[in-house]
């Protein structure tokens, strides 16, 4: 997070001249196999992570789930001590760089300024409000345990709430973004923060009810709606009945997405759905194309895939997690 790698990148995306490495900003990845890795870090130049908005937030999601989840021993203490200094700098950074109307809630560019990197986010977003408010969240709490003051934190959380809700939510699901053009897309990943959240077992901002709906209707069009339920979560799909054509990764299938999905579901009761939208991937995977051992970060209802051997789709232990919470509660 620290370092520094001032070399200078033409995007992939864009064209425009971008700093390898940006103080302050967690990287994409470790570096090249072919390059030094672990010293030169930020390989990955299709876009500025920097100008990413879910990398530094996820940083701060993992401080808490780690410090909470990981036994730590005596060393407890310290460890929170080192994630609370990293994690205020992202914070505060946040808050001054991408709350552009200082309404709590942070806003994207309306570029691809997050791991969707071909599909564009503009203003306030599902996939990213929801992990801005669970980010905060875990902040605060990081705070509380070390007896610091969460007033402001807490003012800002309360108000990023407000703007997610009257921003985004339609009486159904939360929309994509503020596009007007966006709003019948219904993204599967729209509740990523609060699944985080729900797996640690913090509360969820969001009421039963939203969610609950929100998750009825990702399961009505982004699964059952797409290839027949045997397929997984397909990203995005239109409320006017067909897959979002917007960009590729709105037309594939996550399966690091669909399988942290299955594990929300089984966190809210839906046990049934749950194991309808995994099946479906895991048909997919194993039976009909057939990928074992090789699981892809996508694939679409006719058979193309992409990015073999990908690390997102280990969320598939989201859902023994879930399952071991419920049976030891």
């Amino acid at each position: 997070m620290d370092r520094v790698d001032n070399n200078i990148a033409t995007s992939l995306a864009d064209g425009e001249q971008m700093t390898i490495k940006s103080v302050d900003r967690i990287p994409h990845d470790m570096g090249h196999p072919m390059a030094d890795p672990w010293i030169h870090t930020n390989a990955y130049i299709l876009h500025d992570t920097g100008r990413w908005k879910d990398l530094n937030l996820k940083f701060v999601i993992s401080c808490y789930r780690d410090w909470k989840l990981i036994e730590l021993g005596s060393e407890k203490g310290q460890v929170l001590e080192f994630f609370l200094g990293k994690c205020t700098k992202i914070v505060d950074g946040a808050l001054e760089c991408w709350d552009k109307d200082n309404d709590g809630m942070i806003e994207n560019d309306g570029f691809a300024d997050q791991t969707y990197d071909v599909w564009k986010m503009t203003g306030t977003s599902a996939y990213c409000g929801s992990l801005w408010i669970a980010a905060l969240s875990s902040y605060i709490e990081m705070l509380k345990q070390s007896g610091l003051p969460t007033k402001h934190y807490e003012e800002k959380l309360e108000m990023a709430y407000d703007a997610y809700i009257g921003k985004l939510w339609n009486g159904t699901f939360f929309k994509f973004d503020e596009l007007p053009e966006n709003s019948k897309i219904v993204m599967a990943d729209q509740l990523c923060g609060f699944w985080a959240m729900t797996a640690m077992d913090e509360p969820v901002q969001i009421s039963k009810d939203k969610m609950k709906s929100a998750l009825d209707t990702i399961f009505k069009y982004n699964v059952q709606m797409y290839n027949n339920g045997r397929c997984g979560a397909v990203n995005g799909y239109l409320t006017s009945e067909r897959v979002d054509g917007s960009s590729i990764q709105s037309e594939e299938v996550w399966a690091g997405i669909t399988y942290a999905l299955s594990a929300m579901m089984i966190e809210k009761g839906m046990d049934e759905q749950a194991f309808k939208t995994s099946e479906g991937l895991f048909e997919s995977i194993w039976h009909r194309f057939p990928l074992q051992y090789q699981t892809p970060e996508a694939i679409t209802s006719d058979g193309m895939y992409r990015a073999l051997g990908y690390m997102r789709p280990l969320s598939i232990w989201a859902i023994q997690h879930a399952l071991d919470r419920r049976y030891r509660e």
